[in-house]
């Protein structure tokens, strides 16, 4: 069976090496938390310690068929640059025919009011958005058909609820539609990618169903009882931002086993 290497371990990338490991690969992981080690090695995933920027790093890491590239930004305590310092020290590890996967964000795209696709002019304007498109950009400039990049929504399920956060506190743009994924599908979207063997594309995460907050928040208050927000009476903004994941339906023929996040599965 195939080999994968997956850059990044924590909350989304700790179950993909699992089930990657299930359907039978060669897993490599690694983990900037050294006490991370032997979870991963418990599991039998070959673990690295890995910190970006790196330059001393074991290269053996990255002698896998498949490259999955798992690191969040980090702008608010890292600044702009630091994402993309980080991926550039790495990426000369990696060499054709290898096969790589970015997970990105749909924070690349502008705040509009109306649809978005992959091809949707990209925001310059917040950090956030800044390092992961320079990012994007460097990799699809090094590794052109190799590569495939996931814009992922918000990552939800199990443990993140989202109504949660805004428990009993005043939420204004209630109306807004969300763009979520659960991380069962996020996963399965990565491993259907390395099953089919889909390169070259970039590709939306998003379940295909877009409540908006109020329905998702009065779900996740009323299923573990705890406060709802409190829905203020203000103008809205923003309530036809969907972004479209028909894209990822079609090139990989996937069928969501969460379309709606008003049912997404958690645990309290």
């Amino acid at each position: 069976m195939a080999s994968v290497s997956v850059l990044g371990c924590g909350w989304l990338g700790f179950p993909l090496v699992k089930k990657l490991l299930e359907k039978g690969y060669t897993v490599k992981g690694s983990t900037t938390t050294s006490s991370k080690i032997q979870e991963l090695e418990a599991c039998g995933i070959e673990a690295y310690h890995i910190n970006l920027p790196a330059k001393n790093i074991n290269k053996d890491f990255f002698k896998s068929e498949y490259v999955v590239i798992n690191i969040p930004p980090k702008t608010s305590n890292k600044g702009v640059n630091h994402h993309f310092d980080g991926i550039k020290s790495i990426i000369h590890h990696i060499k054709p025919p290898q096969k790589i996967i970015y997970i990105s964000a749909t924070s690349v795209y502008p705040k509009v009011d109306y649809p978005i696709k992959e091809e949707h002019e990209l925001d310059q304007q917040s950090e956030r958005a800044q390092a992961l498109i320079q990012t994007e950009q460097l990799l699809l400039n090094t590794f052109h058909s190799n590569l495939t990049v996931i814009r992922f929504g918000g990552l939800l399920g199990y443990d993140r609820i989202p109504g949660k956060y805004y428990a009993g506190k005043t939420l204004d743009q209630h109306e807004q539609k969300v763009n979520y994924i659960h991380r069962d599908d996020a996963v399965g979207i990565i491993e259907a990618i390395i099953q089919q063997k889909r390169w070259g594309h970039i590709l939306n995460g998003i379940a295909p169903k877009h409540p908006n907050k109020k329905q998702v928040f009065s779900k996740n208050a009323k299923d573990f009882n705890f406060p709802p927000p409190n829905f203020a009476n203000t103008k809205q903004r923003l309530t036809n931002r969907i972004i479209e994941s028909s894209k990822i339906e079609h090139i990989l023929d996937y069928s969501f086993i969460y379309p709606d996040p008003i049912d997404f599965f958690y645990t309290n």
